[in-house]
């Protein structure tokens, strides 16, 4: 995979959850919170930050499972709801999400290929023919306007270019 693909979209998908973060320190109380991705056709794809103390009571964990985990844990869940469930380990920290000052902290807690894995199954859900791990940088970046276009209102398409035009710098 081309390098520079693989950070731009690191950083994409860490700068989107780290707004979850920034809305989960109101709820001090809470300790699990979960960032919504997309519901399409019945199937969810979302990111859940866990405490480890409460991913240990999940049945049926594995050994391998289990050992990769630390406090403060990231976890990308694909379900339709009933009969599937695909789940991968993101990354974690042994501080809580909520300290992290910015996107780009939250990025350096990824794992490369379980990001890159979820992130192909999220957009297979949306339908995005984006096979990013075949890409050079500027087939990423043609393809991702392409998609973007294609999936925005002309109410919100200034956004859009703003994202974009960030992308090429």
């Amino acid at each position: 995979m081309d390098e520079k693909v693989a950070q731009e979209l690191k950083l994409a998908f860490a700068l989107d959850l780290y707004e979850t973060v920034k809305a989960a320190r109101k709820n001090r109380d809470e300790h699990v919170f979960r960032h919504t991705m997309a519901e399409e056709g019945g199937q969810m794809v979302f990111v859940g930050m866990f405490p480890k103390k409460d991913l240990m009571e999940m049945p049926n964990m594995t050994e391998e499972f289990a050992a990769r985990l630390q406090t403060f844990n990231l976890l990308g869940v694909v379900t339709d709801g009933k009969s599937g469930l695909d789940m991968f380990y993101l990354g974690g920290m042994n501080k809580p999400y909520t300290t992290l000052n910015n996107g780009r902290d939250l990025a350096r807690t990824l794992i490369d290929e379980p990001v890159f894995s979820f992130l192909e199954m999220y957009f297979k859900i949306k339908g995005m023919m984006l096979d990013f791990r075949i890409l050079t940088y500027d087939e990423f970046v043609k393809a991702v306007e392409s998609e973007v276009f294609k999936n925005t209102s002309f109410s919100r398409m200034s956004e859009a270019q703003e994202l974009l035009a960030t992308l090429e710098n």
